[in-house]
Order: structure tokens, then sequence, then C-alpha cells
């Protein structure tokens, strides 16, 4: 029986904003490049309110997402050009990170979405992470890179 080849057409690399995105970028730019695929560039800012005068007053939380949204487009803006890739292809959205990633991986027609995997030890082992949410719910194959 032959084994059957996959080709990959549409590559996502979700990020995060610190020195392992940049890493998980190249290695996605990579395999495109191997594959003769499009890649797509993904950050997702959480939405996380802050709430200016603690519990003292009754006030509404201050939304800080568009603006770390701005800073985070800025950030993946100058990785794609230290990296050869067209900023067009990055782009950034608020919400559910896990969600999101699934999100523009349907919408866009993605086959292989490569994410960055950190080991955990102590209590960070107990909660629900992104990559493992990513690679249980993705309709497509999920790379996730091992960074230290």
């Amino acid at each position: 029986m032959a084994a059957q080849t996959t080709r990959y057409t549409h590559v996502l690399a979700a990020v995060e904003i610190h020195e392992s995105g940049q890493a998980v970028m190249a290695r996605a730019r990579d395999l495109a490049r191997v594959f003769d695929a499009r890649l797509s560039i993904l950050h997702v800012v959480e939405y996380l309110p802050v709430d200016p005068a603690g519990d003292a007053l009754l006030t509404a939380p201050i939304d800080l997402s568009r603006e770390r949204a701005q800073q985070a487009e800025g950030r993946l803006h100058e990785w794609c050009h230290a990296l050869g890739i067209p900023t067009e292809r990055a782009q950034v959205a608020i919400g559910s990170v896990t969600t999101e990633i699934l999100r523009v991986a349907r919408e866009g027609g993605v086959d292989l979405i490569v994410v960055g995997h950190h080991p955990r030890r102590g209590l960070s082992a107990l909660f629900s992470h992104t990559e493992e949410g990513v690679v249980q719910r993705a309709g497509c194959d999920v790379l996730a890179l091992y960074l230290k």
C-alpha cells in the first residue's frame, strides 16, 4: 500500500507576542515555503477588563484590548519585516484565544496550524492551555513547536 503524501496549502502561525513568537513565525514561514503554501499570521488579544478603582467603587472596567491589539500589530509587522513576510499576512484578533484561532483557521481554509508549546511545571500544569485546546478542537493538522 502506497503512503499518502500530505500537501498543505494554507499554514496559519498562531503566535504570542514574546520572544518565542518570532520563532513560531519563522518555522511556519519555512513550512509554507516547503509546501508552496499560503502563510497567515495571527495573534489574539484576550479581552481582559481592568477595574481602575479596584473593588472600592462601582465603575465600568476599562477595556485595554484595542491598545494592546495596536501594540501587537506593530510587533507583528516588525517581525514580518525581519523574516521577509508581507505584513498583509499578519492580523490581530480580539477575543478568546483558542476560539479565535479556530475561527480564523476555519474561515480561511487553513490546513495546518502552527503554535508554540511551553513545557509546564508545578501549578501551571493544572490549567487549560491554548495549544491543547487547538489540538483537541481543530479541524486540521496542528504542529505544536516545543519552546524552552
